[in-house]
């Protein structure tokens, strides 16, 4: 028979008889909040295999998941306490790996990938795994040895040609701008980089979603929209950004905010947020994006551009 794990066998039995720390930390939180978000409490969150589903009120574990609007993978680590022997073999390298997290009534997947490295040692009388992961794990062309484009090539040209290189499917490509390069352009070495560069050259992200690549503006994006104020979360003040960016004849100034939030799922690269503060309102878009869950913190961290 096939060795299934529930959610009350997944640990082995604690030493000090403890509940769980981060189920703890989440209702001291809630506690300290209710007021804030009207009860909506009661904070969760899921680790699931194909073969095993890790709830935070059964067993102690912590999570950092980070994206952004390059095209590097988003990661995550997980730090797991006091799994069974049986269960911790489990986690292995290659083996697809999600995490849900949010609260009672209100809980969604803040990152699905491939488990890249697993550690398990022990630490006094507890066992501590680690897991890091990644949303895309597939092979790529990072490097090239010498590509040469003639005089005339346009950035778009060049820019498209490396996204074929990486080895994912090109979902949306739309850019905002061009540039003709006078004289030959060569690209040597590792392109990701360059991928970067050539993008900020036609005004565009470029980043990867549910395995396909994503290059275009992230006003054009798809709408995950989320009024952000006090009452949904909004943690402290919001702080201002201003970027000055220089691509080839263009120069860009980004405009910006950055912010922490109680842990709110929706938050990916480019979700639309309608934010509402005591200092700075208006529309923006997610640019880069951590969720934090451990013993003292249950939050989202969000840098967002102009919408």
């Amino acid at each position: 028979m096939a060795d299934t794990t529930s959610q009350a066998a997944v640990t082995a039995p604690r030493q000090d008889g403890n509940v769980s720390r981060l189920a703890y930390a989440l209702k001291t939180i809630g506690e300290q909040c209710e007021t804030a978000l009207d009860g909506q409490f009661g904070r969760v969150a899921v680790i699931e295999l194909e073969d095993a589903r890790i709830h935070s009120d059964a067993l102690d574990f912590t999570f950092t998941c980070s994206g952004d609007d390059d095209i590097e993978a988003n990661e995550c680590e997980i730090t797991i306490y006091n799994l069974s022997g049986n269960t911790a073999k489990r986690f292995k390298s290659d083996k697809k790996i999600s995490v849900t997290a949010g609260y009672k009534d209100d809980t969604g997947v803040i990152f699905s990938g491939v488990i890249v490295k697993v550690t398990d040692r022990f630490d006094g009388v507890d066992r501590v795994t680690t897991v890091h992961a990644l949303d895309d794990v597939s092979p790529r062309e990072k490097t090239v040895e010498s590509i040469s484009y003639a005089a005339g090539t346009k950035a778009s040209y060049i820019l498209k040609d490396l996204l074929g290189k990486v080895g994912l499917p090109v979902k949306v490509f739309e850019i905002e701008r061009d540039y003709t390069y006078k004289d030959e352009t060569t690209v040597d070495g590792d392109i990701m980089p360059k991928i970067a560069d050539y993008a900020k050259v036609c005004g565009i992200s470029v980043y990867i979603n549910k395995g396909q690549i994503y290059a275009r503006s992230l006003k054009k994006s798809d709408d995950i929209r989320f009024r952000v104020c006090a009452d949904t979360g909004l943690i402290n003040s919001v702080e201002e950004t201003e970027e000055e960016q220089t691509a080839e004849d263009y120069i860009d100034k980004i405009h910006g905010v950055k912010f922490q939030m109680l842990l709110q799922h929706r938050m990916t690269t480019a979700a639309r947020i309608d934010l509402e503060s005591r200092n700075i309102g208006g529309a923006f878009r997610v640019k880069k994006w951590k969720h934090t869950g451990n013993e003292s913190e249950f939050i989202t961290e969000i840098e967002a551009v102009d919408a």
